[in-house]
């Protein structure tokens, strides 16, 4: 018997500053549940939620530790243009226009503040 596979939770993005982490995603994750407390926030996107951690503790030196991409699944070509439009408006770094990957799949990338990578794709 193949044994459950666990519920992925949340993606938790260590910061070197929360401040600016969280005012970027509340801007690009307009309408998403925020909980934030003392070192972090939590933004609910349903089945899985993004948390930003303040750097500074045994988890999460200050330095030393890669970045993340988070891959968001869109429901059409048409949404990943919507998402490319909104991101320009917010003057996010969109590091690869909308475009075609080897994969069939259509996807733009963009980046946060301190680098991490976002992904917006439609199969």
């Amino acid at each position: 018997m193949k044994p459950n596979l666990p519920h992925l939770d949340a993606v938790v993005i260590p910061c070197r500053d929360l401040a600016r982490q969280r005012a970027f995603y509340e801007r690009i994750l307009e309408g998403a549940q925020t909980e934030a407390r003392a070192g972090w926030t939590r933004f609910d996107l349903g089945q899985v939620s993004i948390a930003l951690r303040a750097r500074g503790d045994a988890l999460f030196p200050r330095e030393g530790l890669p970045g993340v991409m988070l891959a968001f699944r869109l429901d059409s070509r048409d949404e990943v243009e919507r998402w490319h439009r909104r991101l320009l408006m917010a003057q996010v770094a969109v590091l690869d226009p909308p475009s075609r990957l080897p994969s069939g799949e259509f996807a733009l990338h963009a980046a946060d503040p301190e680098g991490n990578v976002l992904c917006l794709f439609a199969a």
